[in-house]
């Protein structure tokens, strides 16, 4: 998924599925676009989106959001309230990302020596923490468990359930995720797409090799498994 736009994507994706269950995606009263990462065409993202979903046959008010680890939540909390004040009849959440490749970004700056630019990496930079608050979300995870006296153990012990569950909504040739995945017709190179059917790239897990991992901070609790 690496080659393609996350707005466009998105968009795309949310079109097929409307017309694939025989619906117009002109019955979108309100469109509310979520996005964290900068993709091409950031700056009028929540315009483009809705334009590719109804194809330019309908103009569709659109709103952007952005609040990094919260997008989703946040656009679903505010389409609810305005269904409940009667604002309008349809919304829809459309929440597009990509991490990989993230962009790197260079800002003027005159006072620099030399007139050197900034520079930051959206993906890196900021999960290293915000501009006060300098920790990555990682050390955030190891204090919480800190103050609650959570273990290694128990911590691999999660990770390892959650690879249980995953494994469940693989079986019966994934009769549990094609309920509510639908897959995204992405780019393999210049000429060739295909529909990503199902997750790539995850690790299996055991519980003999949790515990191997040491954790990734000294006295810490969280290995790169968990």
């Amino acid at each position: 998924m690496q080659h393609d736009n996350a707005i466009e994507l998105g968009a795309n994706t949310a079109r097929r599925w409307f017309l694939s269950r025989k619906i117009e995606p002109t019955i979108i009263d309100y469109l509310y676009f979520g996005s964290t990462i900068a993709q091409k065409h950031w700056f009028v993202a929540h315009n483009y989106a809705a334009a590719i979903l109804t194809d330019d046959k309908k103009f569709l008010p659109a709103i952007f959001i952005n609040q990094a680890c919260s997008t989703s939540t946040t656009i679903l909390n505010l389409i609810a309230k305005d269904l409940e004040l009667g604002v309008y009849e349809v919304g829809f959440g459309l929440m597009a990302d990509r991490c990989s490749n993230g962009p790197h970004t260079i800002w003027p700056n005159p006072l620099g020596p030399g007139g050197q630019p900034e520079r930051e990496d959206w993906n890196m930079d900021n999960f290293a923490g915000t501009p006060r608050h300098r920790a990555y979300m990682v050390q955030t995870a190891e204090n919480v468990a800190a103050d609650y006296g959570f273990t290694k153990e128990e911590c691999d012990a999660v990770v390892l359930r959650r690879f249980e569950q995953y494994q469940e909504a693989l079986a019966n040739d994934r009769a549990f995720q094609k309920r509510y995945i639908f897959p995204p017709e992405v780019t393999v190179n210049k000429k060739t797409k295909k529909l990503l059917e199902e997750d790539e790239g995850w690790t299996p897990t055991t519980a003999e090799g949790l515990a191997k991992l040491k954790p990734q901070y000294p006295n810490g609790v969280l290995s790169f498994g968990a």
